[in-house]
């Protein structure tokens, strides 16, 4: 059965044999990946390999010092711009809010959705990157993601009206929902082993930088060109960006006819868009009952029906998965135990640093009266040293394997947001609040690639494009419940306080809803910790 090797190599690592679960994958999975894609179907899940005895097989250490191909790396650079703008541009519009509330006269629960829309058509989108993968050429999706971004930008760069902008940020989703799993896809199928852990890193530094860059570009941006502008400049970035992917980007494997699951793809839409407005009326609802405003229990009573909805229709996506030949995603991948706690770690760091996009601009400006400047460049120190960083965490799980990697900078992490926490209070400088955030991201940029990294090496090569599908779709749900949950936490503060008549309340009420917010954050990375924990231990336990 395909996949027998690689977890001899697993096993082998975990009792401190030579080699790690990433970095002695023998020759067997070369082969493995080549007759799997000789066909145009997937492979039958029903019997995982993640279950299967592990059997004696010779196995080969690759080289310390693989060469990584110049073109590959190409390919890399070129898929890693596309993706990195389209992340750039999610946490770049929150910083504009206010202006586009003033020009398009709207409020913050509708401009709001320029935000979470994006996010949720991109984790619809991302799932059918194992389809894409098995039906079309790298190099077919990848012009296909230019295209719909750069049209995306385009539209936004001369929007006169709000319906404009949003149309704009969809077409923008959809092209990163395709190019950022198509990123990771390249990585893991033709990375040298020996530099799995490297590259990953490099690609996750995309996922993870973007977002806290986002609000020192936007900040910085809407001050100097005016927010039109921000988008029309990202237009030359990406046409160059395509035109190095179509040079660079080659096919290790044929391709295939695949049947298209599209009542697989309608209930999973329904389940994330019902999911994310069940969060939103929840949070209007708390709002309306803490403020002794009328209609709260009504509020309450839909969004417990949203929620209803989101189960059903996830629970009738991962039936239908299971029964079909052609799944959108193989839900066989979360049979591994440690899969599926390092993806529960990964997705929660996500909405954390998406979190943390929104409350820190928002608190910044209207709790503590910064200026949008300042509000972006809080953001900026810790976002530049985490680029720097998060390939060094990946250099480190190739050597020293993926615990001590992933958990010390965890760790490191959770004392950034705890120093945040001491600094939100009256009297203090809004600056104290980088202090935390630079260590919080030191810590979060090495973590969080070598997550994913260690999830996707206890599952099999052929099961590796569901794999990243799974990663790469929950982790953009993620960013939508962060932004919503932090805008609940804050508007739950600000409820009965008025910006315009009662300033200095508004700001004190704005600091509460932020340590508020805070406090939630770091609940929830102590919950990753826990679970990559607990992934480590299913590691170590004979299968």
């Amino acid at each position: 059965m395909p996949g027998n090797a690689d977890q001899a190599e697993v096993i082998r690592a975990k009792k401190g044999l030579p080699g790690t679960a990433l970095s002695t994958m023998s020759n067997t999975m070369s082969t493995t990946i080549h007759s799997d894609s000789a066909s145009s179907s997937h492979p039958n899940t029903s019997q995982p390999p993640t279950q299967s005895t592990p059997t004696k097989h010779p196995t080969t250490t690759p080289p310390t010092h693989e060469r990584i191909e110049p073109k590959l790396l190409l390919a890399i650079v070129a898929t890693g711009i596309m993706a990195f703008v389209g992340i750039l541009t999610e946490t770049m519009t929150n910083v504009l809010f206010p202006t586009l509330m003033e020009e398009f006269g709207i409020g913050t629960s509708v401009v709001q959705w320029l935000t979470t829309g994006y996010l949720l058509v991109v984790s619809v989108v991302t799932p059918l990157s194992s389809y894409l993968n098995h039906r079309f050429t790298l190099k077919a999706s990848f012009a296909a993601a230019v295209a719909l971004c750069i049209a995306g930008l385009l539209i936004a760069a001369v929007s006169v009206n709000f319906p404009m902008l949003m149309v704009a940020r969809i077409l923008q989703g959809a092209g990163t929902g395709v190019a950022l799993p198509l990123m990771f896809n390249i990585i893991l199928e033709q990375s040298p082993r020996s530099r799995l852990g490297l590259l990953m890193g490099v690609g996750n530094m995309v996922c993870a930088i973007a977002p806290a860059l986002g609000p020192t570009v936007g900040g910085v941006g809407v001050a100097a060109v005016g927010w039109r502008w921000l988008f029309a400049i990202l237009i030359p970035v990406l046409v160059v960006a395509g035109v190095v992917g179509v040079m660079s980007i080659r096919q290790p494997r044929p391709t295939g006819r695949v049947r298209f699951g599209w009542g697989q793809l309608v209930l999973l839409t329904i389940g994330f868009v019902a999911f994310v407005f069940a969060l939103d009326r929840c949070g209007a609802a708390i709002t309306a009952m803490s403020s002794a405003r009328s209609g709260g229990t009504g509020t309450l009573i839909v969004a417990a029906a949203l929620l209803v909805v989101s189960i059903v229709a996830l629970m009738w996506f991962a039936a239908m998965c299971k029964r079909v030949h052609d799944p959108l995603i193989h839900m066989g991948v979360l049979r591994s135990v440690p899969f599926r706690w390092h993806l529960l770690a990964y997705v929660m760091l996500e909405g954390v640093t998406i979190g943390f996009g929104y409350l820190i601009p928002n608190l910044a400006q209207l709790g503590f009266g910064s200026t949008t400047t300042v509000a972006g460049l809080l953001i900026l120190p810790g976002a530049l040293l985490g680029a720097v960083l998060a390939p060094v965490g990946g250099a480190l799980l190739d050597r020293f394997g993926p615990m001590r990697p992933i958990l010390l900078t965890m760790a490191l992490a959770i004392v950034g947001i705890a120093l945040m926490l001491l600094m939100v209070r009256p009297g203090v400088s809004v600056w104290m609040i980088c202090a935390g955030y630079i260590a919080y991201m030191i810590g979060f940029s090495m973590a969080y690639p070598n997550t994913m990294t260690a999830g996707m090496g206890v599952i099999p090569q052929r099961m590796q494009p569901d794999g990243n599908a799974m990663f790469s779709t929950f982790q953009q749900l993620a960013g939508a419940v962060g932004t919503t949950v932090m805008s609940i936490c804050l508007g739950v503060a600000q409820s009965g306080y008025s910006l315009e008549t009662d300033r200095s309340a508004y700001a004190a009420a704005t600091q509460r809803g932020g340590r508020v917010g805070i406090v939630v954050l770091l609940i929830v990375l102590v919950c990753a910790f826990a679970a990559n924990v607990r992934a480590f231990v299913a590691r170590r336990m004979p299968r």
